[in-house]
């Protein structure tokens, strides 16, 4: 973690802002109290409830309904001090709330209220153990077990201070009480008098052992060991919070009149402004009504106003400092568009912008502009020490000492054949060199000028042996001072119309390797000794193809300023490419060639959104870590208390049982880093599935999960480096639905075995019906002979219908007698001579499609029933299946003679061609067209 820590007073340009308010998700804009759990999430109490962000969202919460929620003095809620880890929210009204992180919702625990008769005003609590200690408009109270003791009547307690290893102090309207630590070990409450302020808020300094106090009307109070002192130089309004920034800084926000900042160390020190709302160069915030401050655990302040929301200071860290044009205040950078960065000296930058150049003294902050309304593009010293700056349509102007400027190179002077000048070198030989746009380059000699073809240049470096390498939207010039000659350094052996030629920066690397900054090819590396080159790209982790500046920090590491951040290599491993947009601040678009080393080893660059300052040495590959955590789940029985107590255990212990009406759900989670949240990004598998693409999103939607067991793997990942910062697994069940199982299964067994005896009880009684029946028939019709039953077959031989020629013979027993061979055969005679009555009845009527089964029945001289019967147990076929297969048969023979599809329908008693079409190919498998 990074945390900025200087002996000098931090200012505006030391932060970064954001601001949290209504369109954000906060119920309300009025903030009373701040405070940060492990999880490093920010909780706020507003007048509408307490409200949790965690970098990402915010999530609201209801304090009870009951409550009702005063206005008095402009309090609401606070957060309770407390020694146990947990949250609590004391009321104005006297209801203390614990955090139930189980149901993720807001419990009373204490109802002060009850146990006055009257309407009370709680102000402050103080959690020690298993005690409550109260500061309210009745006095000063303690709670504990169930039992309210008062400790001091009659003062109106306003703020609770502990002072470790030496009891409590009370703000009081009537002045700073003390209750001693040996009092309280005796359980002996008698408050002593020990300062006559009216004291708001209070801060012990446990490094310093001082304790500061913010007054109602008289500034802070510092007291330590060499007695009480007043700092009364601040605006004398009520001072409502007082936390320290670093080991030398110390904050009061002060009501009306924003943060201001004081020395913890100097007590003489004069405190001065530092945040607030009005107009000016610290008006950073959306309220002076400063109520609460916070210093998280990444370096943030947070600020809470009576009518602004939360607004977040976030330090710059790995950058020294941002410098940005401030609207009427010409104390800040004159324009935010950054071209060219120079270091003057020790103390002085130059910034050449879209509107002149701003000159800058760090140690006073002082600045100074010249040359306003022009576009700066390039800025160069001179042998003599006078300075020259390159401009677009107004040629090279040069800036004295004093600030004076001049044009000293021109179109109009004839020393240019352009005024849109882009880029200054001087040579060995101190000749000047200015390349232009549309115009050829220029080199100026003791003697006078020499021009050489080349245009629209971009950058130009001095080579190891003299000439001059310049850099074109068409290549790499290399030009010898003197030789009109220009020769282009191709550094790709490829084909050309393949390679990015449009250079916009060069940095020459122990004169053998030329690193080439492309717009949108990347970076090239030409080795001049082998004549081989390399390529980066953003495959290799660039954070964008357009590379706009080279330079190396003093750590040997080359720096790439690109139009969508900044990112380093290492020379021995340039394929390596390190993406550090995660850094506060550095997620911008630099300029071309508007970088340069400063001498305290710090790097300035340029960017359409200002200079920024940035220490090499704080940044690294990943230098914050973030924590994954489940939150739970939501589903239709989501509202539901103890689904949430369930759902909160199985999380913590890594797995989550659903059933099969709640496999549409959604899982929450978070990963939180306040200072790099906009770095965090996730990921998410399940089973063997590939990885998702990565998402801000922290939830997951699952839609119809199949049942059974399912491995889910998260993790949050660094968007910039692509690094895992954590991972987490979940093991997650969906029951199977009731109709699936094993018992329900059961049941389908049982159902399926009781079907089958079913069926066979059904098969049996009816094989004992039909047997009946048939014995009946035979009787009546003086047949001594037994009829087969279904499911026995007989022989029954006939030329006219094959399919009884295919049937099989078998013995066949009635009513458990076996027959002898001479029965059989006489069966199989009377079967077979019936079946061929039937045939050749209907093969006489073959052609007539209006002979019905009644038709047939009366032919054979029997009833329909018995006809029907004696049919099917010989044949196995009903009489409408029997008379469809002879005419089949029979059409089937006529083909074959070579008769026509129509006749032969015809002449088997079809009246419909199709439909006999149909039928035949369904009985024979083939159309009777091609039936053979």
């Amino acid at each position: 973690m990074l945390h900025i820590v200087t002996a000098s007073a931090i200012g505006v340009n030391d932060f970064t802002f954001t601001h949290l308010g209504m369109e954000h998700g906060l119920r309300s804009q009025r903030v009373y109290s701040l405070c940060q759990t492990d999880d490093g999430a920010v909780w706020c109490v507003t007048k509408c409830g307490v409200s949790r962000y965690n970098g990402v969202a915010v999530k609201n919460y209801s304090l009870d309904k009951d409550v009702v929620h005063h206005n008095l003095a402009g309090w609401s809620s606070r957060f309770v001090h407390t020694d146990d880890g947990r949250i609590y929210v004391c009321d104005i009204s006297g209801r203390i709330f614990v955090y139930n992180e189980m149901q993720d919702r807001f419990d009373v625990v204490v109802n002060i209220a009850s146990l006055f008769s009257h309407d009370v005003l709680l102000n402050d609590v103080l959690k020690i153990g298993d005690s409550f200690w109260l500061a309210m408009r009745e006095g000063v109270y303690v709670f504990r077990a169930g039992q309210l003791t008062a400790v001091k009547k009659g003062v109106f307690a306003n703020c609770i201070i502990k002072v470790p290893d030496d009891g409590f102090l009370f703000g009081t309207k009537q002045g700073v009480m003390k209750l001693g630590a040996r009092q309280l070990s005796q359980h002996r409450y008698q408050l002593e008098k020990y300062l006559p302020y009216y004291v708001e808020s209070g801060y012990y300094d446990t490094v310093y052992k001082r304790l500061w106090l913010g007054t109602f009307d008289r500034g802070l109070v510092l007291v330590d060991k060499k007695g009480t002192s007043v700092i009364s130089s601040l605006p004398h309004n009520p001072i409502r919070s007082i936390v320290p920034y670093d080991r030398h800084t110390m904050l009061v926000g002060i009501d009306g009149y924003g943060v201001y900042q004081t020395s913890r160390t100097m007590v003489e020190t004069v405190p001065g402004i530092l945040f607030n709302a009005n107009e000016g160069i610290n008006r950073v915030l959306h309220g002076n009504g400063i109520y609460a401050l916070l210093v998280d655990t990444y370096g943030n302040i947070v600020i809470g106003s009576y009518s602004g929301g939360i607004d977040i200071a976030r330090p710059v860290g790995s950058t020294v400092a941002v410098y940005q044009h401030q609207r009427n205040n010409m104390q800040s950078l004159l324009n935010d568009h950054v071209n060219c960065v120079m270091q003057w000296s020790n103390d002085h930058l130059l910034m050449g912008t879209d509107d002149g150049i701003s000159s800058l003294v760090p140690s006073t902050g002082q600045w100074m502009h010249r040359t306003r309304g022009m576009v700066v593009l390039s800025l160069c010293r001179t042998p003599d020490n006078r300075l020259l700056a390159a401009t677009y349509g107004n040629g090279v102007w040069e800036v004295d000492a004093n600030g004076a400027t001049r044009q000293v190179y021109s179109v109009s002077n004839g020393t240019l054949k352009d005024d849109h000048v882009y880029a200054l070198l001087y040579d060995r030989q101190n000749h000047l060199w200015m390349g232009c746009l549309d115009g050829p380059l220029t080199e100026k000699t003791p003697t006078g000028y020499r021009y050489y073809d080349v245009d629209n240049v971009q950058t130009m470096a001095l080579m190891p042996d003299g000439r001059i390498i310049v850099g074109t939207i068409r290549g790499l010039k290399l030009v010898t001072p003197g030789d009109p000659k220009v020769t282009e350094l191709v550094y790709f052996s490829s084909d050309r119309t393949k390679v990015n030629r449009y250079v916009l920066d060069v940095y020459i690397h122990q004169n053998r390797d030329i690193y080439i900054a492309t717009d949108g090819g990347g970076v090239y590396i030409y080795n001049m000794e082998t004549r081989s080159c390399r390529q980066i790209t953003k495959t290799n982790g660039l954070p964008s193809n357009t590379v706009t500046s080279i330079t190396m920090d003093k750590t040997r590491r080359l720096w790439l300023g690109t139009d969508q951040g900044l990112s380093f290599i290492y020379p021995s491993r340039p394929e390596e490419v390190i993406n550090v947009n995660y850094c506060y601040g550095l997620e911008r678009e630099y300029i071309r060639g508007a970088a340069v080393n400063l001498s305290d080893g710090n790097i300035l660059f340029g960017s359409i959104s200002g200079a920024v300052i940035v220490n090499p040495h704080r940044v690294q590959k990943l230098n914050y870590t973030a924590k994954l955590k489940f939150l739970g789940a939501g589903c239709s029985d989501a509202d539901s208390p103890l689904f949430n107590e369930q759902v909160y255990k199985m999380l913590r212990e890594g797995r989550l049982w659903l059933g099969y009406g709640q496999r549409t759900f959604e899982l929450y989670f978070e990963c939180i880093n306040l200072r790099n949240q906009y770095d965090i990004a996730y990921q998410y598998k399940l089973g063997h599935n590939e990885w998702s693409s990565l998402t801000e999103q922290q939830y997951i939607r699952f839609v119809n999960l199949e049942p059974g067991k399912h491995k889910l793997m998260l993790r949050a990942v660094s968007k910039t480096s692509r690094i895992v910062l954590d991972e987490r697994q979940l093991v997650i069940t969906i029951s199977r639905p009731w109709w699936n199982s094993w018992w329900m299964w059961c049941v389908y067994i049982s159902l399926v075995l009781l079907l089958f005896y079913a069926a066979w009880r059904f098969y049996d009684l009816h094989t004992r019906y039909m047997r009946l029946i048939v014995n009946k028939i035979n009787e009546s019709d003086g047949d001594d002979h037994n009829v087969p039953l279904p499911g026995e077959t007989r022989h029954v031989s006939t030329d006219v219908a094959p399919m009884c020629s295919n049937s099989n013979i078998s013995s066949a027993t009635s009513h458990g007698v076996n027959k002898s061979e001479t029965d059989v055969d006489t069966d199989v005679n009377l079967n077979s001579a019936f079946v061929d009555a039937v045939t050749g009845i209907l093969l006489e009527h073959i052609s007539d499609a209006d002979f019905t089964i009644d038709s047939l029945c009366s032919e054979m001289a029997m009833s329909r029933t018995l006809f029907y019967v004696k049919l099917k147990s010989y044949t196995g076929k009903s009489p409408q299946e029997f008379i469809r297969v002879v005419r089949l048969e029979r059409a089937a023979m006529l083909l074959r003679s070579g008769r026509q599809v129509g006749d032969v329908a015809v002449m088997v008693g079809f009246d419909n061609a199709k439909y006999f079409s149909t039928v035949f190919k369904k009985y024979f498998g083939t159309s009777p067209s091609k039936y053979k």
